[in-house]
Order: C-alpha cells, then structure tokens, then sequence
C-alpha cells in the first residue's frame, strides 16, 4: 500500500494528526507542521516500544490520547494526539511546556491543537482498529489494544498488593460487592492509578446482582452508577468540578450508543482509569514542570521504600533544600510531610482492605518501628490504627446487613 497517500486520505478524513516512523523517528507528518508539534520522543520510545502489541496508546500528561498501529519493517504509524473536549488555555500552556516550546512560538503552536477535532477514547480506540485492518489485515478487539503508561516505564509498583488477602473469600470470590465499590472508590479518590489497574484483575471474580433484564443494559445501568461513583470520588480527590461533570457527560453519551457487552466493560475500565489519571496529576498544577511531576509520582509509586528528601532530591538532580524549596513554592506543601502523608494513606487502605497487622504494615511502610508508626497515624488520622480498623470493619458489616451498596464491578 502507498502509505504516503493513506496519511493523506486519513487526516482529510478524521482531521487528526497522523505520523509515519521508522525506528522511534517521525518520516512524514499530515498534515504539514514544524518538528515542535511532532510527538515528544519518551512518548514515540514508549508506543513503538514493543512491537509483540499490535496496537498500543498511552494516555499523556495533558490527557489526550496517542495511538500506535504497528507495520512490517520496523514502520509504526502514530495517530493522535486526541482530546474528549477541547483544550482550555491552561491545558495549552501545560502542553507547550511538554514539548518544550517557547512563548514567541505559542500563537502557533496552540493552532495547531486548536483545530484537532475532539474525540472519545471509544471513538478513538476504533479508528485504530480500523486503521489496523485496513494496513495489516488483522482483526483485532478492544481488549488487544494495549495501553502503555509511562509510569511503568521507569517507576516500580508495589511489590505487595492491598486487596493480596482480603479478596480471598468463597473460593477466590469476593464476598461482597460492596468491598469492590468501596476500593474502586478509593482508589480513584486518592488517584492510585498502578493499584486500580491491579485490582482489575482482582475484582473480576466480583458477583453481579441482576439489576437489568438482559446483560447489555445490565453493563449500561451498571457503568452509569459507576460513572456517578468515580466522578464524585474524583472531586474529593481533587479534580475540578468542570472537567468531572464534563467526563461524565462525555462518557455517558457514549456507552448508550454501544452495542457490545464487552464494548461497555472495555469503556468502563476506561473511564475509572481517566479519572484516577486526573486526580493524580490533580495535586499538581498542569504549569509544574516534570521535575515535580516525576517528584510527587515516584513518592505515591513507592510508599513501601525508605524514601528521603535527599534521596528524591538526587534523582531529579536537585539538592535537598533547592527541592524542598521548590516543591514549598509552586505545590504549596511539605516535601517531608508528603512523603509521610502519602505512606499513611497507604495505612489506611492495607487497614481496611488487608488482614496484614500493624507490625507488617508498619515494615512494608518502612516506619522505623511499630510504635512510629501507631504515633504518626493518629497524630494524622486521629485515632490509633486499631480503632480505625475496627470501626471501619464495623461499618462494613452494619452495611452488608442492611444491604446499603451498589453491585458495582471493575473490569478487565
């Protein structure tokens, strides 16, 4: 096939920017642009990366999407970038700071983002298997299509699990879907985005009560409260009332024009992970550079190291007090604090959701000893571990006899 006509036919199509390249380096461009609107090199290294997956996107800093199609001869085809809504200023400023462009050149460049046209991550996901098709013949589902997140590409996740035990119940079953809401809940309220994900694969032994006649309105009714769930935990978490209410209504028009149960499941997951993606990048200003970014994300990635200022410090090529000032000055807290705050957090979900005991959480929190560890958690909390245990299990069985929880399953 003439792939230099194809980009041409696609973008006068779909109006989206379409890259050829050959080993991670861009070849041809639709439309005609200058090399600063091209995609950032980490993200043609992480979407060209492995070439075993088909079809691959990520989900960038400034939350839109790019797409890979990978073809014979170490060609890929990129595809994007793409936005649910279109971008406000604050994303545009937060995107030319990604792509390293200089003010004299934003006019420009923020034209060029301007006339991509908006598209949703179902939409988005299509055209992709469309393109697949029509390049390499393949038919490919939903669930072939891989998504890369470049927090895997060079931060470690937790070696332990919180749910590890807890879901262990009714022969692998959990015993209550109201502990699937619950978590799910969580997780996006406090932004875990590597924790949902594992939990994906946890919670799809989750029994479903019928709440619909048959299994498509079923998957529909039951994304539609989950929708109603993360959004409101997101605001919690942090993410603008705005930009919630807009995800919501974006992915609410798309689920009632799918056809597919597994098209549904696929949204679903989807849509949990966009909003613990947004409300972990919430606690960061979209102008914080990626010295910050990388700051703040290896400290939620990695709550079970001995983690110091110094040590953090030195990763980013900062001294300890240039980084402390720096972190003071523009996010507007603690460098030290956060650190200790994001561990015990991480409390008082292995609390609630783990039978791990205080001297295992405090270990795996790396807290100098058990008796820090109870000290800092009620100086943060307010009551000591034991009791926050107890009154949370408390509140768990008062709900299950009263039958006070939405059957609200995570997928694969």
């Amino acid at each position: 096939m003439d792939l230099s006509s194809f980009l041409d036919y696609f973008y006068f199509s779909y109006y989206i920017p379409v890259y050829l390249c050959k080993n991670q380096e861009v070849i041809r461009a639709v439309p005609s642009q200058g090399e600063d609107t091209h995609p950032p090199e980490d993200y043609l290294a992480l979407l060209t990366g492995d070439p075993s997956k088909k079809i691959t996107y990520i989900m960038t800093s400034f939350h839109s999407y790019y797409g890979c199609v990978h073809l014979e001869g170490n060609q890929h085809l990129l595809i994007g970038p793409v936005n649910d809504f279109a971008y406000s200023e604050d994303s545009l400023a937060a995107i030319q700071k990604e792509f390293g462009v200089a003010d004299a050149d934003s006019p420009t460049f923020s034209d060029f983002f301007k006339k991509i046209p908006s598209q949703n991550w179902d939409s988005f996901i299509n055209t992709l298997l469309f393109v697949d098709f029509l390049l390499n013949g393949t038919k490919l589902t939903k669930k072939e299509v891989a998504l890369i997140s470049p927090q895997q590409s060079n931060m470690p996740i937790h070696e332990e699990f919180v749910l590890t035990n807890a879901l262990e119940k009714e022969e692998g079953a959990l015993y209550n879907t109201f502990n699937v809401e619950e978590a799910m809940v969580r997780f996006v309220e406090t932004g875990q985005v590597e924790k949902l994900k594992e939990f994906a694969n946890q919670a799809r032994y989750a029994k479903i009560g019928a709440i619909a006649p048959g299994a498509l309105r079923q998957w529909k009714n039951l994304f539609i409260v989950s929708v109603t769930l993360v959004s409101r935990a997101a605001m919690r978490g942090g993410l603008s009332p705005s930009t919630a209410y807009q995800l919501s209504n974006v992915y609410l028009q798309q689920v009632e024009r799918l056809a597919d149960v597994e098209a549904v499941k696929a949204l679903l997951w989807q849509v949990q992970f966009d909003y613990a993606q947004r409300v972990a990048d919430s606690a960061i200003p979209l102008h914080a550079d990626k010295v910050l970014h990388e700051v703040v994300q290896y400290i939620r990635n990695n709550t079970n190291k001995s983690l110091t200022v110094a040590e953090i410090a030195d990763r980013v090529g900062y001294t300890r007090t240039s980084l402390s000032r720096k972190v003071k000055k523009e996010l507007g807290f603690n460098l030290s604090t956060f650190i200790r705050d994001t561990k015990l957090e991480e409390a008082k979900d292995l609390l609630s959701y783990s039978m791990q005991s205080l001297g295992e959480i405090s270990n795996y929190l790396c807290f100098s000893s058990q008796s820090h560890f109870q000290k800092a958690f009620k100086d943060y909390v307010g009551i000591t571990p034991e009791k926050y245990r107890k009154s949370f299990w408390q509140v768990e069985q008062q709900k299950a006899h009263t039958g006070d929880s939405l059957e609200v399953p995570h997928t694969t």
